[in-house]
C-alpha cells in the first residue's frame, strides 16, 4: 500500500510521455494515470491537505459567488471518515485537531500503521524548527505552514488504500439502478435533433470494449464526463467540443466551439536530492514541510512582490503566445494578478518539501504549489483512446524557476543542520552545498519530473 510508486511502472498506470520540453533540458516528462476504477487516486501518494483558506476564497474572487472557504469547510468535514491516532502513532508523530475532521464520511482518512518509530521524527521535526518552520498541528485548518506529519486517504484498521472507488463506489455498487462497464470511452454521441435554441445535445457514448470492438450506451437524461485531466480534454475533442481550429485540422466536425479546452495544463515540477545515511530506517515518513513567499525570499521579499508584479503583464502574454492566442492575455493577466496576491498579500504556502528516508537512503522531495507557467494537453490525429499530446510548458515563466531553485536551497541547508545532519553519511552529493544559482537551474531543468 505504501510503496505507491512501484505501481507507476505496472499495468495500473498509464504513462504518457509529454513532448520534450524546452525549457527543461529539452527532454519529455512522463504523467502518470491510474489504469483503474477509481483513476489515479489508486496510485498516488494518498495525500490528505486541503489548502489554504485564502485560495479557496480565490474562487469566490473570481466570480464564483458563494465559492469560499467558509462556505466548503463543512462538506469537507462531511465527507471524510477521520481515525483518530492511537497513542503509539501520536508518539511516531501523529497530531491532529479534532475539530477540524469529520467522523461520519465515506472517506476513510488518518495515519498509518507502518509510521517510523524511534527517535527520527524528534530529530527532523528539531531541525526544521531551527529553520524557521514550526510544527503544525493540523494542515486541514486551512492554515498549512510549517512541519507536520500529515494525514492519508488510508482505511487505517483495514490496512488498505482509501482510493475513490473503495470510498463511493463500493458501498453502493450493487443498487439496481447503476451498472459499471469496463471499456475505454472514445467520443459522445449526439442527438440529431437538438435543442429548441439550436445547440447540440449530448445522447450518449461511444465505447471501446475490452475485446477491442465498438459499443454505444445511450442516455435517457444526460451524459457526465469525468475522465480525469489527461483524458477529459482528449473526450471532449474528440467528440466536436473544443478550438474549430485544432478540430478542422483532424478532420473532426465542431459540435461546440470552447477554445480553452486543453488549455491552461498546469503542473508543478518535482525534483530531489539524495544523501547517504549513517541508519536503516524501515517505516514511511509522511513528513511535509510548507514554505511561504517570505521563507523563501526573506529580505527581497518586498522588492520580489514588486518587480513580479511589474512582469504580470508580460508573463500573461507570453503564455498566451505560447497557446496561440487561444488564452485571452487579459484573462491571464487577472488569474496572474489573484495569484500574485495569494503569494505576496495572502500569504499562502507557495512550495512543499518532503522529508524521506528508505533504508539508509535520505532525501528531499520538493515543488512548487502554484507555477505561473501554463501548457496544455489535446488529441493527437488519431482517437481520444490513444495517447495524448501533453505539453505542461515546465518553466515557461523564469519565476518557476527561481522558485524552485529556492525551495531546493531550502532542502539542502536542512540536511546541514543539527541534529538531522549527524545522520548524513559523508559522500559526494549531486549538488554541493555552494553551488552556484547556474549549477542550480541546469539541475533543475535536467532531472525535473512531473508531480
Amino acid at each position: 500500500m505504501y510503496e505507491f510508486t512501484y505501481a507507476l511502472s505496472t499495468p495500473l498506470a498509464w504513462q504518457y510521455p509529454s513532448v520534450p520540453q524546452p525549457w527543461a533540458g529539452n527532454k519529455p516528462v512522463v504523467f502518470f494515470g491510474g489504469k483503474a476504477i477509481g483513476g489515479t487516486s489508486t496510485i498516488n501518494g494518498m495525500t490528505y491537505i486541503r489548502g489554504d483558506k485564502a485560495e479557496f476564497d480565490a474562487w469566490e474572487a473570481l466570480g464564483n459567488e458563494g465559492w469560499n472557504w467558509n462556505s466548503l469547510y463543512p462538506y469537507f468535514k462531511q465527507v471524510e471518515r477521520f481515525t483518530h491516532p492511537t497513542a503509539a502513532q501520536v508518539a511516531a508523530g501523529a497530531s491532529y485537531d479534532a475539530k477540524v475532521h469529520g467522523d461520519n464520511g465515506p472517506l476513510s482518512t488518518g495515519f498509518p500503521f507502518q509510521l517510523i518509530n524511534g527517535t527520527l521524527y524528534e530529530t527532523i521535526r528539531t531541525s526544521w524548527e531551527k529553520l524557521g518552520y514550526p510544527l503544525n498541528t493540523d494542515v486541514n485548518g486551512g492554515d498549512v505552514r510549517g512541519f507536520s506529519v500529515w494525514p492519508q486517504t488510508v482505511d487505517r484498521d483495514a490496512n488498505v488504500r482509501e482510493d475513490a472507488a473503495r470510498a463511493f463506489l463500493h458501498p453502493v455498487e450493487d443498487r439496481p439502478n447503476l451498472s459499471i462497464i469496463h471499456g475505454t470511452v472514445e467520443r459522445i454521441t449526439w442527438s440529431d435533433s437538438g435543442s429548441k435554441c439550436g445547440n447540440s445535445i449530448a445522447d450518449g457514448v461511444e465505447y471501446l470494449t475490452t475485446e477491442g470492438e465498438a459499443a454505444t450506451i445511450s442516455a435517457s437524461k444526460e451524459v457526465i464526463l469525468s475522465a480525469g485531466a489527461l483524458r477529459t480534454p482528449l473526450i471532449l475533442e474528440q467528440s466536436g467540443i473544443g478550438n474549430p481550429g485544432l478540430l478542422t485540422q483532424y478532420g473532426l466536425e465542431t459540435k461546440i466551439e470552447l477554445p480553452g479546452v486543453g488549455e491552461n495544463l498546469q503542473d508543478q515540477p518535482l525534483l530531489s536530492l539524495l544523501y547517504p545515511g549513517k541508519l536503516n530506517a524501515s517505516g514511511i515518513t509522511p513528513y511535509a514541510t510548507f514554505a511561504n513567499a517570505h521563507d523563501l525570499f526573506g529580505r527581497d521579499t518586498v522588492s520580489i512582490a514588486a518587480s513580479t508584479k511589474a512582469s504580470l503583464s508580460q508573463w500573461a502574454r507570453t503564455v498566451s503566445d505560447a497557446s496561440n492566442g487561444v488564452i485571452s492575455p487579459q484573462i491571464l493577466e487577472r488569474l496572474f494578478a489573484i495569484q500574485h496576491d495569494l503569494i505576496f498579500t495572502k500569504n499562502i504556502t507557495i512550495a512543499e518539501t518532503l522529508t524521506v528516508t528508505s533504508g539508509a537512503q535520505l532525501a528531499s522531495v520538493f515543488w512548487l504549489l502554484l507555477p505561473f507557467s501554463r501548457g496544455s494537453l489535446h488529441i493527437k490525429p488519431s482517437k481520444a483512446s490513444e495517447e495524448p499530446d501533453i505539453d505542461p510548458k515546465f518553466f515557461l515563466i523564469d519565476f518557476d524557476l527561481d522558485l524552485e531553485l529556492r525551495t531546493g536551497r531550502l532542502a539542502q541547508q536542512f540536511w546541514d543542520t543539527e541534529p538531522v545532519k549527524a545522520l548524513v553519511a559523508p559522500g559526494e552529493p549531486a549538488l554541493a552545498y555552494n553551488a552556484s544559482d547556474a549549477e542550480w537551474a541546469d539541475y533543475i531543468r535536467g532531472t525535473c519530473l512531473s508531480t
